[in-house]
């Protein structure tokens, strides 16, 4: 025994998978020798789980009605429990699902429906084979249907498992994959049929490829919970559906439809069965889906999703988060940029205070999210902020202060460029860029004190850039006789004479879309050819555009 835990303590994965194949010889052995225990618990279970309610209720110190909502749901129907990739929409899946309704109920209606002609030619294998009947049929025979009964309850599996599946592999893999798989359990169930009688067997319906959409689910979402509904209210459920949610590993339920149509398949290959259930064409679709899956190598991400959940389950615990931590980094190990298990695990290292480990996660966590959801990385970065005190690299810092002053955080955003100002060393692109956008944040929240030292000291260290034009026109001072010439394509700006050195009352010119300055830029091509427009200094980043009306009088 000591050596069975060893291994197990050595291969993770295997010891979850034995987990579940147990859970299935156990649920076989109740239902085979203590059926009769399991209808007289049905029947009392109403009144022992309102008991184990409230007094789990007392023992949390939270209301019975709270906890009671954690434990029961109104949909009864077995479905996945909820899933964390719903940045991805599984068209693919809900158009299956349409077609297949659209041509059930659109045949139903339509007065010119011949059976005959769907029989001879779209069943597979058709009763009336040729040359392209036995193609067609072989995909066609997917979207058809007998009864309303037998549509709906494929639909509802292919809803419950194909949504997971499309969200992980993608639409175009989803597709084809699901045509296979389909393919596989139709030339299965035509073989086998073949085998039990000598007679070719016809079958339509889209369990097979829904099947082999199950073995790929059973391959790359291994790890997820499935909710199974069991009526608490007896025969009053068909009233009030009211139903218990018991979670149990999808291997465990993969597991017992696999068992099942392998006992229904044999049945019906030794004449002991007369079924008309296409076990064998779920068997082929099913064991065509895993063998595709593993070729794909999709395990290996369900590896990785799988202690990413574990870590972001530990990440949001207060305590027994050390197992969390573990899978994280396993996760790491093998895709360091893995944003989802950076934050994790910087969350964990920062759970009961700062540390340097936890300051490195965030930051890289930051600078990866910044590159591909700059709004996101924002809201990371203000929760690293509560926590840590450390400056980000200033190139991060900037375009978050751009994403801050969208959402008009001006705080935040004022916090972010003053980091940048007070870097060392830094480019001097850089700093500049910082010293204007801080300058027009001040003057836009009134703080012209701050503006102005801000202004001064983009025109001491910068006195010949466009820039520092815009700095002496706010604060009313003429430039010096030598400024750089500007670009070609830039229009320079007009002078102004001498002030006082406080701001002046014309506001510089300032993009509505992240506060940077603008300048005057002429067109050279397409239909705007040769009229001036005020341009964002962040173009191409930031594509703030505003027409010139050259017959007003100057801006400044």
């Amino acid at each position: 025994m000591q050596i069975v835990s060893d291994y197990f303590k050595r291969h993770e994965e295997q010891a979850f998978i034995a987990k579940a194949f147990l859970m299935i010889l156990l649920i076989i052995l109740v239902r085979e020798y203590l059926s009769g225990l399991l209808s007289l618990l049905f029947i009392l279970f109403p009144v022992v789980f309102l008991v184990y309610i409230r007094f789990q209720a007392a023992a949390e110190g939270i209301s019975p009605y709270d906890l009671l909502k954690e434990h029961i749901t109104f949909i009864p129907i077995m479905r996945a429990e909820g899933d964390r990739k719903t940045e991805v929409v599984p068209w693919v899946t809900y158009g299956i699902i349409l077609v297949n309704v659209l041509i059930f109920y659109l045949y139903e209606a339509a007065p010119w429906g011949d059976i005959e002609f769907i029989v001879n030619n779209l069943i597979f294998l058709p009763r009336e084979p040729n040359l392209w009947n036995c193609v067609v049929s072989a995909f066609s025979s997917m979207f058809l249907h007998a009864r309303s009964g037998h549509l709906w309850g494929n639909m509802i599996f292919l809803w419950m498992l194909g949504t997971a599946v499309e969200r992980r592999i993608g639409y175009s893999h989803f597709a084809l994959l699901y045509l296979i798989t389909g393919l596989f359990g139709g030339v299965a169930f035509v073989l086998s049929a073949f085998i039990a009688t000598g007679e070719a067997g016809h079958a339509m319906g889209a369990s097979g490829a829904i099947a082999g959409i199950m073995g790929i689910f059973a391959v790359r979402c291994y790890f997820k919970s499935m909710i199974f509904p069991i009526p608490i209210l007896g025969i009053f459920s068909l009233i009030l559906p009211i139903s218990l949610k018991v979670r149990l590993n999808s291997l465990v339920i993969i597991g017992l439809f696999f068992l099942a149509d392998l006992s229904g398949g044999i049945g019906q290959l030794s004449g002991e069965s007369a079924s008309m259930v296409g076990h064998w064409a779920h068997l082929g679709g099913m064991i065509s889906g895993m063998i595709l899956a593993g070729f794909l190598k999709l395990g290996e991400g369900a590896v990785e999703e799988r202690h990413l959940e574990i870590g972001i389950k530990a990440a949001s615990s207060k305590i027994g988060f050390g197992s969390g931590e573990q899978s994280l980094r396993q996760v790491l190990e093998h895709n360091p940029d893995n944003v989802e298990a950076l934050l994790a695990l910087a969350r964990i290292k920062s759970k009961f205070g700062t540390s340097n480990e936890g300051g490195e996660l965030y930051a890289k966590a930051i600078g990866l999210m910044a590159a591909v959801n700059p709004d996101e990385a924002a809201t990371i970065y203000s929760e690293y902020r509560k926590v840590y005190q450390k400056a980000l690299p200033p190139d991060i810092l900037m375009s978050l202060a751009g994403v801050f002053q969208r959402r008009m955080e001006l705080d935040n955003a004022s916090r972010c460029l003053e980091s940048v100002i007070a870097t060392q060393p830094i480019a001097p692109e850089l700093r500049l860029k910082a010293l204007a956008q801080h300058a027009i944040l001040l003057d836009k929240q009134g703080f012209e004190d701050g503006a102005r030292r801000q202004y001064e000291t983009l025109i001491r260290e910068f006195p010949h850039s466009e820039l520092a034009l815009r700095a002496y026109a706010r604060l009313g001072l003429k430039p010096p006789a030598h400024t750089a010439e500007p670009r070609p394509e830039a229009q320079s700006v007009p002078t102004v004479r001498a002030g006082d050195g406080k701001l002046s009352s014309s506001a510089a010119v300032t993009c509505p879309a992240c506060s940077s300055t603008m300048q005057k830029r002429r067109a050279n091509s397409g239909a705007h050819s040769g009229k001036l427009f005020w341009v964002c200094v962040g173009y191409p980043q930031c594509r703030g555009v505003v027409p010139v009306n050259e017959t007003a009088s100057p801006i400044f």
